[in-house]
């Protein structure tokens, strides 16, 4: 069940940044939308996956679910009040992708199933993005887009490829 779970998030993930690549011209209402429910997605998943893998050690259940929990709350945040300046929602986009990166490299670190790899990915790749949005504070809406697009893009890959590879694994046992 996992690893369905991971498979529509990955596919809602990805959806979402093709939405955000392909509307340009959004506006920040719109941008805090698509960003928040990416969150939310992301979250719920994370939270749900954190009690539902009984094969995953407590502590890491623990983190995971917690890291969950705080990543939804970032996502209601972005999709609550989405008319807050630019600089709050990057603020608040990046906090969610740390918790989200460090959610899946907690979970993926001693675990030895298909897909770890690209879990391991994923959680680096949303870390990396969270810190060049903090680095770069001054970033107009248009390169948030662009640098967002990319990110969920990536994720919703990584998900959807990590969790085929599971899928396959189970399948061939």
């Amino acid at each position: 069940m996992s690893y369905w779970l991971r498979l529509i998030a990955g596919i809602v993930v990805a959806v979402i940044g093709v939405v955000a690549f392909a509307w340009p011209e959004a506006t920040l209402r719109v941008a805090a939308f698509l960003f928040g429910l990416n969150l939310l997605v992301m979250g719920v998943s994370r939270t749900v996956l954190a009690i539902i893998s009984r094969e995953t050690p407590a502590l890491q259940r623990i983190l995971a679910g917690a890291f969950g929990v705080l990543v939804t709350l970032v996502g209601v945040l972005c999709v609550q009040n989405p008319t807050d300046s630019l600089s709050l929602l990057l603020l608040i986009v990046a906090i969610g992708w740390i918790l989200d990166g460090l959610g899946e490299i907690v979970v993926a670190f001693g675990r030895h199933e298909p897909g770890v790899g690209w879990r391991i990915a994923l959680g680096v790749f949303v870390l990396l993005a969270a810190i060049a949005i903090l680095v770069w504070p001054g970033l107009g809406l248009a390169t948030f887009l662009l640098i967002g697009a990319t990110t969920l893009v990536f994720a919703g890959i990584c998900l959807v490829v990590g969790a085929i590879a599971g899928l396959r694994s189970r399948a061939a046992a």
